[in-house]
């Protein structure tokens, strides 16, 4: 197991992106727009990526950040959310903090905690699409619970949270949150402040990855780094897990998913740098970008 954490701290340095004629760096979050099916985006170590029809991949905007984490609103169409670094040419503040856009990442405006936190993992509830969760690894590290609307903030106590990888609100219940984490998939159901393992089938191994079905919260991907495992779904809360058997070895894992509001089409974005497509509810995949390049239509 700590060869599969090793490895994946390896990628995380080590991925690179290239779109046709951009170098993009490695991949930070995966979303599709709410309010076009056709256009995912993709944060990365250099700027906002995005790709229409999953191809015509192109930079969004000129800022060139390092989008360290990402997500979209589940139901206002071109308001996003970021934090991480500036790029080296730019005079704002290093960690940037919550970072907002309203209009598909070409401009951007700060909301609070600049120069204080470094989210690595964000998730916005689509029960009142207001109450963001974040996992901070800059100054004061922890869980941090923000409101999109006016930008008050508190640190959640998080017991049990530790190591994440992912985050997820859940589509109903504004104060359930699950994490992917180090030691399992958790969940906690009063806002951050407590945690628990969802079910046992993942408690103890390294869940990277973790999103709800926008329209059904019973419905959850995950991705467990052991081979029996792989990328797992849940059809009941996450109690009990299938596999799809996608298993990515023991030098790659899944590190993004997104779910399109479209039927059995699915999305994920690997450590690696590759991107994989399902139309089928993860039965079979097609890869968009592999090794960091995209994949020419045949």
């Amino acid at each position: 197991m700590r060869s599969i954490l090793l490895a994946l701290a390896v990628l995380l340095l080590l991925a690179e992106v290239a779109a046709g004629g951009l170098q993009l760096h490695h991949i930070h979050g995966l979303a599709v727009d709410p309010g076009d099916a056709r256009v995912i985006y993709i944060a990365t170590h250099a700027g906002l990526v995005k790709g229409i029809h999953d191809k015509e991949w192109q930079y969004v905007g000129d800022d060139r950040s390092d989008f360290m984490g990402f997500t979209v609103h589940p139901t206002v169409p071109g308001l996003v959310v970021a934090s991480g670094h500036p790029a080296e040419s730019s005079h704002s503040p290093n960690p940037r903090g919550v970072i907002v856009s309203r209009d598909g990442g070409r401009t951007w405006r700060p909301l609070v905690l600049e120069g204080v936190a470094d989210f690595h993992a964000l998730t916005l509830s689509p029960v009142d699409g207001d109450t963001l969760y974040g996992w901070n690894v800059g100054r004061n590290p922890g869980l941090y619970r923000v409101s999109l609307r006016n930008g008050a903030w508190k640190r959640q106590e998080a017991r049990g949270l530790a190591e994440i990888y992912s985050l997820a609100a859940h589509p109903a219940e504004r104060d359930t949150v699950v994490a992917g984490t180090r030691s399992g998939l958790l969940v906690s159901r009063d806002g951050g402040q407590s945690w628990e393992h969802l079910g046992n089938t993942l408690r103890g191994i390294p869940v990277t990855a973790v999103a709800f079905h926008p329209e059904n919260p019973q419905v959850l991907l995950a991705y467990a780094a052991h081979p029996s495992l792989g990328l797992v779904q849940s059809r009941d809360g996450g109690l009990t897990w299938t596999s799809l058997g996608m298993f990515l070895g023991r030098e790659d894992a899944v590190s993004h998913i997104a779910f399109p509001r479209a039927p059995g089409k699915l999305y994920v974005a690997t450590f690696s740098s590759d991107v994989y497509r399902s139309t089928d509810d993860g039965r079979r995949w097609e890869r968009l970008i592999q090794g960091g390049r995209p994949v020419k239509s045949p």
